[in-house]
């Protein structure tokens, strides 16, 4: 049954132009990308109220590790971005190509109990996997 919305359009935080995943985390905070030039990842509490803005590039795809440790693409810089709990920049993994550990067209990304990360390209038309 239907409860209630958060976010509306719009460029302020915790307003989007193109919302694409969501994740949650270990306190249940909901994680939105939206790919637009403003967009990066917005941070709401479980009943909606805005928390945080995490600065990346056009974000499509995101994951949300046992850890809490965030793990997003690069938008179009073809890696992926992986932020702190505290969404502090950790560091970025992959380049731009056909060979392993590179991407084009990443699209999906998960992550099991074991920190295993699992990558789906569509321009590669493969699922890479990368033990961390």
């Amino acid at each position: 049954m239907f409860s209630f919305t958060f976010g509306c359009k719009g460029t302020n935080p915790g307003q989007f132009q193109y919302p694409r995943y969501i994740a949650m985390d270990s306190s249940d905070r909901v994680y939105v990308t939206d790919c637009s030039d403003d967009g990066g990842i917005s941070v709401f509490s479980e009943d909606g109220n805005f928390v945080n803005k995490i600065i990346c590039n056009k974000p499509f795809a995101i994951t949300i590790a046992p850890d809490d440790y965030i793990i997003t693409d690069g938008g179009g810089d073809h890696c992926l971005v992986v932020f702190s709990p505290s969404h502090q920049l950790v560091g970025k993994f992959g380049v731009y190509g056909p060979g392993k550990g590179h991407f084009n067209g990443l699209l999906g990304i998960a992550i099991n109990s074991s920190g295993t990360i699992f990558v789906t390209e569509v321009c590669n038309r493969r699922l890479q996997v990368i033990n961390t």
